[in-house]
This record gives C-alpha cells, structure tokens and sequence, in this order.
C-alpha cells in the first residue's frame, strides 16, 4: 500500500499538481467526457476544476454540461493536512436551463456569501467544512494516512445552498479495469441522504495517489459510471495482460 511520512517540515503538496481525462458512459454507452485540472493558483492558493462535454449526438441533444471549479489552500499544521476552501462554483447548462451556485467562503466569520439561479443567501459553516471538489481530495490525504478499510468516515460539505453531513463507507478491496489499465482498487459508497440520485459507488487506488478510478450512479433502470481514461500522474500505460485481465 502506498503512503507517505508527513512532517510539519514537510512543505510539498499531499497531491501533486495533474490533470486527467474520464470518460462517461450511460448504461454502458460513451456519452461524454470529463477534463479534471490541479493546478497552483499561486504560491498559497491551488485551483481544482472539472468540466464536462457530451460526445455522443443524444448526449449533445438532450444532456448536460456540467463546470465546477474551487480555490483552496492546504493547512499542513494538522497532523493530517487539511483542505481549506475559499471558493466554488458550479454550472449546469441544459438545452433549456442554466442552473448555478457559486460559493465565497469567509472563516473569519464562518458563513458563506452564496450566490445562485434561485437568489442570494448567506450560509453558516461548520469547521472543516469541504465542497464537491475538495472532498476527493481530502479523501484522497485521509486514505493515504490512515487505514483506508476504516469502516465510516464522515465529512460536512456544502453541496449547492446546504450543509451536508455525508459519510464515505467503506466496502471492499477488489480489481478495477478502466481504459487507464488495471489497478488493486478500494470499493467505497458515498452516501449524502436516502433516496438521493447522486449517492454513489466509488474505486480508488493508492496507485493513483487514492483517486478516483471509478464512479458508478445507478437506480435501478439507468445507470452513470464515470472511468479513468488518462492521467499525467501516470508514468505510463498500465496495460492489463490476458492472464491479469481474467481477473478485472
């Protein structure tokens, strides 16, 4: 298993600056795509950003685009390093709709000046609290530090104009082929409220730094898995050999 040593000396970032591809498939046909981008903002701050494009002329018709983007920092006084947001927005532009929150966290005063389609508000917010975004990675850190079989852990995001107590469970250790290649991968569920469409499976291997490989949506009749397609934190292909594949 992968992990790292940290020390309050220690000055490199827990994840390393990368970009990736994913891929979208809807019932097991290719619809879209998702770029994802980690970059340093500057010498302090660091920007996460995912966007997603339909591929597929139904998808391009009738689906979705989705862009969310965050600013953060990394607090490293903690024993394990903590993502602090500053910002995030997200953007969802249907055929017909534009829908949009964008969030400008102040921890002076632990409160939210949220922006969105529907009108203004202010947001109270508790400590440690992450967005979509951040929560990856600080999954990611708290995987890689910690015994990554722990049964539950637990997060407050704020996720479009509420705070949210949701719970990353783990599942099992199983392999995952994605067009990235094969990888010993970890099996977890991220729940945020009973009968919510966007509860998801989600693989994670410590071969990618504990990030996402997979994610799978699914209720019963419609089914949205997201696959790694590439990532710059890959040295090179893991191609899967015939006796590996067998296994995938």
């Amino acid at each position: 298993m992968a992990s790292w040593a940290w020390s309050a000396e220690t000055t490199q970032a827990p994840i390393p600056a990368h970009s990736a591809v994913y891929e979208v498939f809807y019932n097991n046909s290719v619809v879209g795509e998702i770029d994802f981008v980690l970059e340093k903002a500057n010498e302090t701050v660091w920007h996460i950003r995912t966007e997603s494009r339909a591929t597929s002329l139904l998808a391009k018709a009738f689906g979705s685009e989705v862009t969310q983007a965050s600013h953060f920092y990394w607090d490293m006084t903690t024993e394990i390093p903590t993502l602090v947001p500053l910002t995030y927005h997200h953007v969802s532009r249907e055929p017909l709709r534009t829908r949009f929150w964008q969030h400008h966290f102040d921890w002076d005063s632990q409160t939210s000046q949220t922006i969105t389609h529907q009108g203004d508000q202010v947001i109270s917010l508790p400590e440690q609290l992450l967005d979509p975004l951040t929560l990856r990675l600080q999954l990611a850190v708290d995987l890689s530090m910690s015994d990554p079989k722990i049964e539950e852990r637990n997060f407050w995001v704020l996720d479009r104009d509420d705070v949210e107590a949701q719970r990353i469970e783990y599942r099992d250790a199983e392999p995952v082929q994605v067009s990235a290649g094969c990888f010993e991968a970890h099996h977890y569920y991220r729940f945020r409220k009973e009968g919510s469409a966007r509860n998801y499976d989600l693989w994670v291997s410590p071969d990618l730094n504990w990030l996402p490989l997979r994610t799978l949506q699914t209720d019963g009749q419609r089914e949205i898995r997201i696959d790694l397609k590439s990532s710059t934190l890959l040295e090179q292909p893991r191609n899967c050999n015939d006796a590996a594949r067998d296994q995938y």
